[in-house]
This record gives structure tokens, sequence and C-alpha cells, in this order.
């Protein structure tokens, strides 16, 4: 049964529902499927497509602007 509790920092009564923690199903959410075109501008080995890039971790010391890079940062063409 929800309880009725003043929060003693704002003066406010505010309504504690513990009953709700046993209802798990009321947050789980039904699995989305993203469709695209299978073309990602950001994937490694797509690097010609972007701006040269900003900064890049590489693991393997490859080249600047090609494969090899665990994370990529590029300028934002559209700001």
């Amino acid at each position: 049964m929800p309880e009725l509790r003043k929060d003693p920092i704002t003066g406010r009564w505010v309504i504690i529902a513990t009953d709700r923690a046993k209802r798990p199903t009321d947050f789980v959410r039904e699995r989305v499927e993203i469709r695209g075109s299978g073309f990602c501008p950001f994937c490694s080995g797509n690097e010609a497509k972007t701006p040269p890039e900003i900064h890049a971790y590489r693991s393997d010391g490859s080249a600047k602007d090609a494969p090899g890079w665990s994370l990529r940062v590029v300028p934002n063409k559209f700001p």
C-alpha cells in the first residue's frame, strides 16, 4: 500500500509506492531492430568518406586516416 511521507528537505509531501518494485515487467522494453542501407561512413574501412581525422587511438601503429583504429574523431561537416 502506498505511503504518504514528508520530504524533510523540501517540506513537500510525496507518495512512496513500495509495491511498484515488485513489478519488473513495467520496465521491459520490446526489442527494436534497426534497418538501414548497410553502409556506415564512420565504420573502419570507410575513412575516405569522412573528413580527415582530428585524433585516433590505434593499437597497431596504422597510418592516419586508414583502418586500424579503435576510436576516431572527425570534424562535424554540418555543425
